[in-house]
């Protein structure tokens, strides 16, 4: 989704109910403002110490085919250029620059992408499944190994989890707590992670028992790294799917024309839709169609 940059830094600003810039794309825009909270409440998009981006120099990025900007390994991405009959944009599962990528640019840092399509948190609670994906502690244990180091104070971590463990059908109560542990485990030695950013988009609009306890979860462990210094943010994508795919306000409030996706799958641009600009997706199923700023 276009608007997804615009609604994650308007989540973590704790921005009031003002107007957000239009897109780079045509008259596709914010439809919602983001519902904040505290970390002592239910799951709601919270800030507790992330600072404006200008005040870092490096994010690392962890997470599946939302993330996933096409190394997969935190070397410099290619440029996001569509080669038919390929849809996707430099081995990215999009058309255009994944959401990390645009935050990386408006920061003005340098972007260390791990993430990977298909990823779930902890590949062994699927035993004969195989994954795509470098899963959560092969990208974390992948970023430590390479054995560089950064500024503590100027480093943004970003973790994106939960849609191919909940597609998977697995149990999202040790999901949760896999995530928490990894994250943890990046704010001690040697990394010593300070800054976190959590982004929950676990259903696409699926809302679960299962996941709302799962979220519920992966939201209540920050409390506990706030309490020991670590600065926190939680991002709830709901509040944006609810909009979409309910009445109110719905789809074509966001500038949309059409719900689905462009594409008729991720293997090829054949059999494409005329107006790309205006689809909520542009390959079908679990990426979306980024181009936001």
């Amino acid at each position: 989704m276009r608007f997804s940059v615009a609604f994650i830094l308007t989540a973590v600003s704790l921005a009031s109910a003002t107007a957000i810039g239009r897109q780079s794309v045509q008259n596709v825009h914010l439809a919602v403002q983001p519902k904040c909270g505290s970390f002592s409440g239910a799951p709601a998009d919270v800030n507790a110490g992330i600072r404006s981006l200008s005040n870092y120099k490096t994010i690392v990025a962890f997470g599946d085919a939302w993330t996933d900007g096409g190394v997969r390994d935190g070397s410099p991405v290619k440029p996001a250029v569509i080669t038919p009959p390929s849809p996707n944009a430099g081995g990215r599962m999009c058309d255009g620059p994944v959401w990390v990528e645009s935050l990386a640019k408006k920061a003005g840092a340098t972007l260390k992408d791990y993430a990977a399509a298909g990823a779930v948190v902890d590949s062994t609670q699927y035993p004969g499944k195989v994954f795509s994906g470098n899963d959560f502690f092969t990208q974390t244990n992948l970023f430590t190994g390479q054995g560089v180091r950064y500024d503590p104070d100027t480093t943004l971590y970003t973790v994106f989890f939960g849609i191919g463990d909940f597609d998977a059908g697995g149990d999202l109560d040790v999901v949760a707590q896999n995530i928490a542990f990894r994250v943890l485990a990046l704010t001690s030695s040697p990394n010593f992670a300070r800054n976190i950013l959590i982004v929950d988009n676990y259903g696409r609009g699926n809302q679960t028992r299962a996941g709302e306890a799962f979220k519920k979860s992966v939201f209540s462990s920050l409390r506990y790294l706030r309490a020991g210094g670590v600065n926190v943010a939680f991002v709830d994508l709901a509040n944006v799917w609810n909009a979409i795919l309910g009445s109110s306000p719905g789809y074509k409030a966001f500038g949309y024309t059409n719900a689905g996706a462009c594409t008729v799958s991720s293997q090829t641009t054949i059999g494409a839709c005329s107006d790309p600009e205006h689809s909520l997706y542009w390959i079908p199923g679990e990426v979306f169609y980024a181009r936001s700023k």
